[in-house]
């Protein structure tokens, strides 16, 4: 399911976006996926990911990749 995308005015995004960078952000989707996230760093990646429009697209585009995977890996299981 995609992320909604909200507005917030300029100064109160450029903080958010400021507190954790997009390839902070690329770590810890990759990471997610392996591992638990705590509480903090799952609360500052979706208000991430509620403000940047390419990090949203590579969450989006991982769990795309992701579940191909996984139903290449379960056709090769059939044979």
């Amino acid at each position: 399911m995609p992320i909604p995308r909200i507005k917030l005015p300029r100064p109160m995004r450029l903080a958010i976006v400021k507190k954790l960078t997009c390839k902070d952000v690329s770590v810890l989707i990759s990471r997610e996926h392996e591992h638990p996230l705590g509480a903090g760093e799952r609360f500052w990646l979706r208000l991430h990911l509620y403000i940047c429009t390419g990090c949203r697209n590579f969450k989006n585009n991982t769990q795309i990749m992701r579940a191909a995977l996984q139903r290449y890996l379960e056709q090769d299981k059939d044979r």
